[in-house]
């Protein structure tokens, strides 16, 4: 379905393009209503936000203005100019955050990231989980690398692998 100005779709089927300039390439039921948004390939993905983009996957969200989910299944990037790498049921919603890879992170602080793993948290400003299990960042400008259960509280705090420390 061609409903927005200057929208297109190419190939596949059940696919809207319902934003300005909005363009869905390929894939099942994949929807782009966002102004000149694109969803390129996959099934039941969603670009909403303006200049947002999901490129292939399943069931992902782009939802705010200039986020981007790149494959996976489940990903929301909902975030302003925010990023979603591949992965499953991840979450990068602080504004400029990234959540890459990995299953069920979250990546809610301005500027924060998550790099894989599992059920992981970076939830403040600047802060940083590079992988592991259940790990949180929330300090400012804090990080966890790796290990299980592991947390950063406090501004600029450090956690290198290991288990159940805090920082």
């Amino acid at each position: 379905t061609i409903s927005g100005p200057h929208s297109a779709v190419t190939g596949g089927e059940f696919n809207t393009a319902s934003g300005f300039k909005s363009v869905v390439s390929g894939g099942s039921n994949n929807t782009a209503s966002g102004l000149v948004s694109v969803v390129s390939g996959g099934s039941n993905n969603e670009a909403s936000g303006f200049a947002s983009s999901v490129s292939g996957g399943g069931s992902n969200i782009a939802s705010n203005d200039i986020s981007s989910v790149s494959g996976g299944l489940g990903n929301t990037a909902s975030g302003l100019v925010s990023a979603m790498n591949g992965g499953y049921n991840n979450t990068a919603s602080g504004g400029a955050s990234t959540a890459s890879g990995g299953n069920g992170n979250i990546a809610s602080g301005i500027s924060s990231a998550v790099n894989g793993g599992n059920g992981n948290t970076a939830s403040e400003v600047d802060s940083v989980v590079n992988g592991g299990r259940y790990n949180a960042a929330s300090g400012w400008l804090s990080t966890v690398n790796g290990g299980y259960q592991n947390e950063a509280t406090g501004a600029h705090s450090t956690v290198i692998g290991g288990k159940d420390n805090i920082a």
